[in-house]
């Protein structure tokens, strides 16, 4: 079995990161010979634990052969139980890394739990904002692509399995480095991927409008339609660009750096503003607008229905008044907000 051991600089690529991280978490990372736990090992363990907001240790373990995966498992039993460590951090680590830990550890009788810890999966945190982000997948490199990390390895862990097999018949340095590598890059690509979290940031704050203004064009059946486009700052540089619908409110926003364009469809004149908790409202087709439950109480049940994610809404008159009062901010940082829901 080798260790491999860093002390590295934490070179954050945005603001929020050192915010979102404390000393004891430990981004953790593991490669393994396939995706059964019963049937497959774990080769390489990778670690990395933040000291403080500037440094952070980083810790592989590589199985030089099969046989060495219960001193690898008790290696890492031992480092995380002797470190000060408080969260762990992952990515899909509590559907796959965890699991196949704690699985191995089994079978190799080596003692281990993370009932002490914290645990924080980002891919679960990721897929939950895929309203917002709306990737193609939610892939460690994707997530990275869309963030404009870039990345020496080129090879999926799927990919190095064929790598690591090969090393265990014939040790070669090329090989060893691969398998470091993408371990490696893996591991401190996750302090990166925080940096998706700036959108939440972005997202929850009140709106700073710079601009705004009504604008009337020709929808795709050749109808006139109406939009009101306003141009928001966000509290920070945001990472990558981000183009989105918000599926219920059909609000559109096109995010890069410090430029946020929000385009949010109009109707005869009128904004909606949508309730996110539609369970408790009913719908008045007459009036075309939702009333809460403890005043639909009073509306005969003729005049009324249950209402729908799409029909949970009242509306605003978008004015000359409205576009240069205090009521546009609310009104935009509610449509923000939106963008939030899973």
């Amino acid at each position: 079995m080798q260790t491999w051991t860093e002390n590295c600089l934490i070179h954050a690529i945005h603001p929020i990161i050192p915010k979102l991280i404390e000393p004891g978490d430990l981004f953790l990372d593991i490669e393994t010979t396939g995706l059964s736990r019963s049937r497959h090992q774990i080769y390489l363990i990778g670690m990395a634990t933040v000291i403080d907001r500037n440094h952070i240790y980083v810790s592989q373990l590589f199985a030089d052969y099969p046989e060495d995966e219960t001193a690898l498992l008790a290696h890492f039993s031992d480092e995380l139980h002797a470190s000060n460590i408080k969260r762990i951090i992952t990515f899909n680590g509590n559907s796959f890394d965890l699991p196949f830990l704690l699985e191995r550890s089994k079978v190799c009788a080596v003692p281990l739990d993370f009932d002490d810890f914290e645990l924080f999966d980002i891919y679960k945190e990721v897929v939950s904002r895929k309203n917002m982000l709306q990737l193609q997948n939610y892939r460690q490199k994707t997530v990275e692509q869309f963030l404009g990390i870039d990345r020496e390895d080129k090879y999926t862990g799927g990919e190095l399995i064929k790598v690591y097999e090969n090393y265990v018949r014939h040790p070669d340095k090329d090989a060893a480095y691969l398998l470091k590598l993408h371990n490696y890059e893996d591991v401190l690509g996750m302090i990166d991927l925080l940096a998706v979290f700036a959108y939440d940031e972005f997202f929850s704050s009140p709106a700073h409008v710079i601009s705004a203004s009504v604008e009337s064009y020709t929808d795709v059946d050749g109808n006139p339609a109406e939009e009101l486009i306003t141009v928001l700052t966000p509290p920070s540089v945001l990472p990558g660009c981000l183009s989105c619908t918000q599926p219920v409110t059909g609000a559109y926003l096109h995010a890069s750096g410090d430029h946020v364009r929000l385009r949010v469809p109009l109707y005869q004149g009128m904004a909606r503003l949508y309730y996110l908790d539609y369970k408790n409202y009913y719908y008045l087709p007459a009036e075309d607008m939702a009333i809460h439950k403890s005043v639909a109480t009073y509306v005969d049940k003729a005049h009324k229905q249950k209402a729908t994610p799409e029909t949970c809404y009242s509306k605003v008159a978008v004015t000359d008044e409205f576009l240069h009062s205090d009521r546009l901010e609310e009104y935009l940082t509610h449509v923000l907000r939106s963008f939030l829901t899973p």
